[in-house]
């Protein structure tokens, strides 16, 4: 096996982190922009839990990286944090003082871990690090190695509620957070945002994780109406 999906096992590479203790989680599918490597090394701070290295930002990452604070899909994910937690600042301080600290109330991951423009893109140095010239066979090894990390780390540390970015990557989202099994379901609903066009999907099951799946943010959720009652639908199940 390529060295670069062997270490997929255990690298939590191509992620912001935060408190992996913490009892809400966020994922996206992966970075998207220019502002990230294209590396499967750690490219946030991290610190030890148990025999893993988590990553997090720091507060002298976020002083070295300013344009953090610009990042239109951290800012609306911490619109909807501080929503969940009546949190009575503007996001932008949330961003500053809490946003996936170590200690913070959320732990944020991205189910594939190499950086692209977009969801279609791969570049000649994706084929480079991953020896994979089509993309969807990438994802693919991914779900073979990574996704097996997820959920063994939903096992240990037993997050409430995953809120997932991406509808049509609904099974991925299953695979990685409840694992390749048949979970007991307790409910499968579909809820209509205010707006009247976005639709979020709540997937509940016993001892796991409610998933919460939703469109992608800065794309197709970007009122904060729609924002906030997303917030409120999460605090409800919290």
């Amino acid at each position: 096996m390529n060295c670069f999906y062997k270490r997929l096992e255990t690298s939590l590479a191509g992620m912001d982190g935060g408190n992996i203790n913490a009892k809400l989680w966020f994922s996206g599918l992966e970075w998207a922009g220019k502002d990230e490597a294209i590396t499967l090394e750690v490219t946030r701070p991290t610190y030890s839990e148990n025999t893993l290295s988590v990553p997090y930002l720091s507060p002298d990452w976020k002083r070295k990286n300013p344009n953090f604070y610009k990042w239109q899909f951290d800012q609306k994910i911490a619109k909807i944090i501080c929503r969940v937690l009546d949190y009575k600042g503007a996001y932008k301080e949330y961003m500053q003082d809490h946003y996936c600290n170590s200690n913070s109330n959320e732990f944020k991951l991205n189910l594939f871990p190499l950086p692209c423009n977009d969801l279609q893109s791969w570049d000649k140095e994706h084929i480079a690090i991953t020896n994979t010239k089509i993309k969807y066979h990438y994802q693919t090894h991914c779900s073979n190695n990574r996704f097996k990390l997820f959920a063994s780390l939903v096992k240990q540390y037993k997050p409430s509620v995953i809120v997932c970015f991406g509808t049509r990557f609904l099974e991925e989202y299953k695979m990685a957070f409840w694992g390749n099994g048949e979970p007991e379901m307790l409910s499968d609903e579909r809820f209509k945002l205010s707006k009247g066009k976005n639709e979020i999907y709540i997937f509940k099951a016993r001892r796991l994780p409610t998933l919460i799946i939703c469109p992608f943010l800065g794309r197709n959720l970007v009122a904060n109406i729609e924002l906030e009652e997303l917030g409120d639908i999460i605090k409800s199940i919290l």
